[in-house]
């Protein structure tokens, strides 16, 4: 579980003017956090913060939805007891390394966490990160690791207020990859663990289209489907490129943020609420920004 470096490095101290938090794990690793990165620097939102938990290194292919409830259940049980456990901080050392092309053999470290707490489950208290940081490290070819790796933990450690924050997730619908039940699982999930739940049936491409005018004339059949249409790309993808040059890896936000509110709207005729979503073409990523836009 990552938090968006730039977000973290330029955080401000939170014990004044607090804002609410959005925290956003969504199934994209590309437009999702693009667009909400995006929207967090938008003034439309300058009330709120909003924070993509991104998947670390090691899980970065792993987009299925129910790994996505995995990351939050990760965050829930480290940002709410004043507890990290040591398969996360392994994974935030994990990240760090990558992050910084350190050439450090990181299954040495894993292996002297283990040897200090025996298993991954174990729930180091946070007060006492500093000295096990000093322990850890103390070897000289973890000079750069010790000196850095704790400034980019207190980076990463962001503060969670139940009573306050949002956690949500951003998910697709996309039949081929998630079965009705496991749809089922994450909706009751979500709904007794005080998560939100978003979804576009069948993907997030479909909530940027709505941004557009066009996507009121397009053959509502063809953007349920989502069928490949060249060999690379399917049907809500092309026409988002035919429509403002999208591409999945390098969102412009610009090119949706004017037509935000429009898109809020024309959400609506659509399908909009879970049950629904389960099978018929629509989302409601709206209702979500519609909210945040709410605290402005």
């Amino acid at each position: 579980m990552r938090i968006n470096e730039t977000f973290a490095a330029n955080r401000k101290s939170e014990t004044e003017n607090y804002k609410p938090k959005y925290f956003i794990a969504s199934e994209g690793s590309n437009s999702e956090p693009l667009y909400f990165d995006g929207l967090n620097k938008s003034i439309i939102t300058e009330n709120v913060t909003i924070i993509n938990i991104l998947r670390d290194y090691a899980s970065i292919n792993n987009s299925h939805p129910t790994f996505i409830v995995k990351i939050i259940k990760e965050f829930i049980l480290n940002n709410t007891q004043g507890e990290i456990t040591v398969l996360e901080l392994k994974n935030k050392i994990d990240n760090f390394i990558r992050e910084n092309d350190y050439e450090i053999d990181i299954n040495a470290i894993h292996q002297d966490l283990i040897a200090i707490y025996k298993n991954d489950n174990y729930k180091i208290k946070k007060e006492d990160l500093d000295e096990l940081f000093l322990n850890l490290f103390k070897s000289e070819i973890y000079k750069d690791l010790a000196q850095n790796f704790p400034v980019y933990y207190a980076a990463q450690d962001v503060t969670y207020v139940e009573d306050v924050d949002k956690l949500n997730i951003v998910i697709d619908r996309d039949k081929q990859n998630f079965k009705d039940y496991q749809y089922d699982e994450v909706v009751k999930f979500c709904k007794d663990n005080n998560v939100n739940l978003y979804v576009s049936n069948p993907t997030f491409e479909f909530w940027l289209m709505l941004h557009f005018p066009e996507v009121e004339t397009e053959d509502k059949t063809k953007m349920y489907e989502n069928k490949y249409v060249t060999s690379s790309k399917r049907y809500l993808e092309k026409r988002l490129h035919d429509i403002c040059q999208y591409k999945k890896a390098k969102l412009n936000f610009k090119k949706f943020e004017p037509n935000i509110k429009n898109a809020i709207q024309r959400e609506k005729h659509y399908a909009e609420d879970l049950p629904t979503l389960k099978n018929q073409l629509g989302s409601n990523v709206g209702v979500m920004i519609a909210k945040m836009l709410e605290s402005n």
